[in-house]
């Protein structure tokens, strides 16, 4: 009898990459029936993949710091030599850092799916699977604030980590306050921020975690988000799939826009508005609009997001600090095709 194949697959960061890597891991188990498979992921975002069916074994990793390339590239030297002494037979590394940056093509799911060296089959919904405790914690949340009561439960998601959106936590506020003043709404203001608001209707959202959080889901209406954790975990096949207005800043280095992931894989993106203007007011008649006829808002306010080469530069220019050529020439393949 053949022994089943063990093998590792590698995503350290962060909360939204790991849940775009879920499929990858459902992917190995059909491609290696009968496999064990280890995750290797940092301490910081090992939460994300808690009682995945798809994963036997968890890696946690502490000694590589998020966009630290030297100590990546450290660990997945040891990583490789434990192939060669036998301790797994297959080591697949998605993290998109060091050579991996090759795969990127505007879309962070994609390029993570592209550092899979086979066809990816299954369905590309970021798995996640909520225990009855973090679904009974946001059930209580909902039903301490009264959420049943309003017509419109919006969770707002703002100071991301991703680096998406350039918002403070004054502004966000402000946003809450004038959608929460009528159209009966309520304001989730979710972040790890804690908010205190004499408006009941503005809720602070810090006590759930993020797993509670795409719980919640199911208790909202509408998400404003900016495409980090939130967003993305909002998208799980364990949350409830919200109309969503996204506020992006199209000049970050890493812009990973909704629409253009949702276009990339063939998910409906109809119900997506992306606006790149930080402006409260053209953000908040926005949110108005849409809780009323989300069809004629975004006709109304959804933006084009500008094809920029700016993460193109600073790809190449890493990969040859290191002499990564070979990567260099994928990369510019990848982003012509």
């Amino acid at each position: 009898m053949s022994v089943p194949a063990r093998i590792l697959l590698v995503q350290l960061y962060s909360n939204g990459d790991c849940l775009y890597a879920t499929p990858v891991a459902r992917q190995i188990k059909k491609d290696f029936p009968g496999a064990r498979l280890t995750w290797a992921i940092s301490s910081s975002c090992k939460s994300i993949i808690a009682h995945n069916p798809y994963v036997d074994d968890v890696m946690e990793v502490t000694e590589v710091q998020k966009n630290d390339v030297a100590a990546f590239r450290r660990f997945r030297k040891k990583i490789i030599e434990l192939k060669h002494n036998g301790s797994f037979d297959e080591v697949f590394i998605t993290h998109n850092l060091d050579r991996n940056h090759a795969y990127y093509d505007g879309s962070i799911r994609s390029s993570i799916l592209k550092a899979y060296p086979l066809p990816v089959t299954v369905p590309v919904t970021p798995v996640l699977r909520l225990t009855d405790t973090e679904i009974g914690n946001a059930r209580q949340f909902a039903e301490k604030h009264e959420l049943e009561k309003y017509k419109n439960v919006i969770l707002f998601e703002f100071a991301p980590l991703s680096g998406q959106l350039p918002i403070t936590k004054e502004l966000a506020i402000g946003i809450a306050e004038d959608i929460a003043v009528e159209y009966e709404a309520a304001v989730i203001l979710s972040s790890a921020n804690k908010i205190t608001h004499t408006n009941k209707a503005i809720i602070d959202g810090s006590q759930l975690t993020l797993r509670e959080t795409a719980a919640l889901t199911h208790h909202c209406t509408l998400l404003l988000g900016c495409s980090s954790g939130i967003t993305w975990i909002s998208t799980s096949d364990a949350a409830k799939p919200l109309p969503m207005i996204q506020l992006l800043n199209p000049n970050t280095t890493w812009v990973n826009p909704v629409s253009r992931d949702f276009k990339r894989f063939g998910l409906p993106y109809e119900l997506v508005i992306e606006i790149l203007e930080v402006n409260k007011t053209r953000i908040v008649d926005c949110v108005r609009l849409a809780v009323k006829d989300f069809a004629m808002a975004r006709e109304k306010f959804n933006q084009p997001i500008p094809l920029h080469f700016k993460t193109t530069r600073s790809i190449v220019y890493n990969l040859l600090c290191y002499l990564e050529f070979k990567a260099i020439f994928k990369h510019i393949k990848v982003n012509r095709e």
